[in-house]
């Protein structure tokens, strides 16, 4: 596992053995600021590796602004999607489905994503065996 970003908030690694990068919240964001913090380390993480695989595990994340979301879905994305040149861009957001105001922020960003470019599908699992199923499936 190779780290690129961890603070109380949120840790952002990749995974060797699934070929994947990875957003883990670990509490709520606390504002807009963090977020963007946030996100563009995981940009600059995506952007050395050659992966295809993103996963943002937003169990603990909250709610996040609209400003926000609409900087995943100007910035983050379509930057993630240049980036493979032609080749999907395989997102998987991973959820507790009794975390309403998280579950709320990513059912937005996915049903906004396709309206924001093509080449990448946004999947969802509350469970981490079938996210991890799904991962090593695209291998």
């Amino acid at each position: 596992m190779k780290e690129y970003y961890k603070d109380s908030t949120a840790h952002v690694y990749y995974d060797e053995t699934l070929n994947t990068l990875f957003l883990k919240y670990t509490a709520k964001v606390p504002n807009e600021e963090l977020f963007v913090t946030i996100n563009t380390a995981v940009l600059k993480a995506f952007l050395s590796l050659n992966t295809q695989k993103f996963v943002a595990d937003v169990r603990k994340m909250g709610i996040i602004s609209l400003k926000s979301q609409q900087w995943v879905l100007n910035q983050l994305l379509p930057q993630m999607i240049k980036h493979l040149n032609g080749k999907t861009l395989h997102h998987a957001q991973f959820l507790d489905p009794s975390e309403i105001l998280s579950k709320v922020s990513a059912a937005n960003i996915k049903s906004k994503s396709k309206q924001v470019a093509e080449g990448f599908e946004v999947v969802q699992f509350s469970d981490e065996k079938e996210l991890t199923a799904y991962l090593k499936k695209l291998q």
